[in-house]
């Protein structure tokens, strides 16, 4: 007879904070930027970037759920959602991942963040 637990394994996994799970590689990054939500504009940090999406910290309040434009060089506005918000951090999906070439001369421009968040 199985357990209760046997298909929770993907479950666990998710939880174990040594295995990442990203569909992305996330690059460390130190970029003061703005985000915009209904009209007005709100002051970011980003922490790490990837061309699916990125982390930031704001004072902006925004809640999850909320479409977001986020300013970045070369980008320009692209269109995100707040996927979580937590302590000051938000972490942003974009709607429509950064084209590789695109996202190599973005990183190209942003010095990288030297240690871990």
């Amino acid at each position: 007879m199985s357990s209760l637990f046997t298909h929770l394994d993907h479950v666990q996994r998710s939880r174990d904070p040594a295995v990442d799970q990203r569909r992305a590689r996330r690059d460390l990054v130190d970029l003061v930027s703005h985000v915009t939500a209904r009209g007005s504009a709100h002051s970011v940090r980003i922490i790490n970037l990837s061309s699916l999406g990125l982390m930031c910290r704001s004072d902006g309040g925004l809640p999850v759920g909320e479409r977001i434009t986020v300013w970045l060089p070369l980008v320009q506005d692209i269109a995100a959602d707040i996927r979580w918000v937590e302590d000051g951090r938000m972490g942003v999906e974009f709607l429509e991942p950064i084209k590789p070439l695109l996202y190599d001369g973005l990183m190209g421009l942003i010095p990288p963040r030297r240690t871990a968040w």
